[in-house]
């Protein structure tokens, strides 16, 4: 199975519950608990899709392998400076 497959499906889903959501929720009064329920289930709808892009756009593979050529540069750093204190320490 395709690991992103779910990701589009969670995305679909949480697209089909906004669209569904929107005309029945109340924004035409000023700050009532209607209102701010309506706002913040919104943004809530809105990270999940977000998150399901992100995952889908494949920027946590893009993420992950930068973050592995940062290590890999810090780790070869690391060894030469320590190579250098080795060198020093002996003469």
């Amino acid at each position: 199975m395709n690991k992103k497959l779910p990701h589009a499906i969670y995305l679909a889903l949480a697209l089909i519950m906004v669209l569904i959501a929107i005309p029945k929720l109340e924004f035409r009064d000023a700050w009532t608990l209607a209102t701010v329920f309506g706002a913040v289930w919104i943004g809530f709808a809105l990270l999940v899709i977000a998150a399901n892009l992100y995952a889908l756009l494949g920027a946590d593979e893009q993420t992950r392998q930068q973050l592995e050529r940062i290590k890999r540069a810090k780790r070869r750093m690391w060894q030469l400076k320590l190579r250098q204190q080795e060198s020093r320490s002996r003469r």
